[in-house]
């Protein structure tokens, strides 16, 4: 892994980013109901609805949870970097949906050109130096998963599958999620006190090191389960010289501190809006702005010049997105490997999408003037479903609801 993971930190699975411009973080949003337009639009159907169905307390479906932070005191040693206080500021991560008590120093780095908006990842950085162990930083990502907790969730009877409990998915998960050198141990924890406590998953690596010839080590990972369903990842990075020349149990004290610094995770203020109707997706001045009608548990956060629409599954099931973007000019380009067509709507008008449908998802472009017959700025929309292609027609016929509501209407 190198150096830039202090600034990107993408581990492992990737998912998926589809906007045709890139996206700067930006202070968060909360993507509120566009107003009434002159014609209200239904939110198409949903053909692969979550079911809520609650077997978190039935016997066998979750382990007792053991402690996150584990070993004595004197085992917390990471260079110079010091531990959390008790009175320390609380730190935002995901635009608010978690918070967390970083040591002393902490600071949020400044957003690189391509990176993905505070709501889908944010990033906590501390640096540390000393004579003795040269500097050293460490790094705590957050990442809004979008997927749910199948022990609140469960999917459609005709789902591709059905995950099992998140004592299972978990670790597969994390596993999957987080690159380490090390295998990773992974163990159900609780953070926090009622009533906010917080079902966890942590995975330790044995012996955090960095792989051969870098200098960043994953030395703590989580999977959060929010009392919403949401889950959301927190990975733990250390990097500098002495981490690229670290061997044996070296780190393990890395991974001590972090565990200090996971168990302050609190539940922040701001809520996924996941209720049925208009979502707004992009602000087209002076024209108004542009808002999709969506079914419940279809969750918007600002990317580019636009917006990604992402539609909660249970774990193992993510489904896919939509995203919006607005350009001057000539129209995103259409990704490579399209060799299909479909008739369809945008903006009130006919349109032909272009791409790539199987029985396992595919994708769909459509792009068309918000000014017609004679403006230049266009609205693009990709929609890219990963697993079905009930899927991809569903999000298709989601993305058919754009709507430019003008102001005062």
């Amino acid at each position: 892994m190198s150096s830039s993971v202090l600034r990107s930190l993408s581990p492992g699975l990737v998912l998926v980013v589809l906007g045709a411009c890139g996206g700067a973080q930006r202070p968060p949003t909360t993507s509120p109901a566009a107003s009434s337009g002159e014609q209200e639009v239904a939110a198409p159907a949903d053909p692969s609805p979550n079911v809520l169905r609650d077997r978190r307390a039935e016997p066998g479906v979750r382990a007792p949870a053991k402690p996150l932070a584990i070993g004595k005191a004197a085992a917390v040693r990471c260079g110079a970097l010091e531990r959390p206080r008790a009175d320390g500021e609380p730190s935002e991560l995901l635009g608010g949906r978690l918070r967390v008590r970083p040591p002393p120093g902490a600071k949020v780095p400044p957003p690189l050109p391509d990176a993905p908006a505070l709501e889908e990842e944010s990033r906590v950085v501390v640096d540390a130096e000393s004579k003795k162990h040269g500097k050293m930083s460490l790094a705590i990502v957050a990442r809004e998963t979008f997927q749910l907790d199948p022990d609140l969730y469960e999917p459609e009877a005709d789902a591709p599958t059905k995950p099992a409990s998140l004592d299972v998915e978990a670790p597969k998960f994390l596993k999957a999620t987080f690159q380490s050198e090390a295998p990773l141990e992974v163990v159900p924890v609780e953070i926090g006190a009622d009533p906010g406590r917080v079902r966890a998953y942590a995975a330790r690596p044995s012996r955090p090191i960095a792989p051969p010839g870098k200098d960043t080590a994953l030395v703590l990972a989580l999977l959060l389960a929010q009392e919403d369903g949401a889950l959301e990842s927190v990975g733990f990075y250390v990097r500098g010289e002495s981490v690229r020349n670290a061997t044996g149990g070296d780190l393990v004290g890395c991974t001590r501190l972090a565990e200090r610094i996971a168990s302050t995770l609190t539940p922040g203020p701001r809520r996924l809006e996941r209720g049925a109707g208009p979502r707004k997706v992009a602000d087209v001045p002076p024209m108004g702005e542009l808002a999709l009608t969506v079914p419940a548990d279809y969750v918007a956060v600002p990317a580019g010049n636009g917006a990604r629409v992402y539609k909660l599954r249970p774990i193992s099931l993510y489904a896919g997105s939509i995203s919006v973007s607005v350009a001057e000019g000539a129209a995103a380009e259409l990704p490579e490997g399209a060799d299909a067509t479909a008739a369809g709507t945008l903006l009130g008008r006919p349109t032909e999408w272009r791409g790539k449908s199987s029985p396992k998802g595919g994708f769909f472009f459509a792009s068309e003037p918000l000014d017609a017959p004679d403006g230049t700025k266009k609205a693009s929309v990709l929609v890219k479903a990963t697993r079905q292609a009930k899927a991809l027609d569903e999000m298709r016929k989601v993305a058919e609801t754009l709507t430019l509501v003008k102001p005062g209407s």
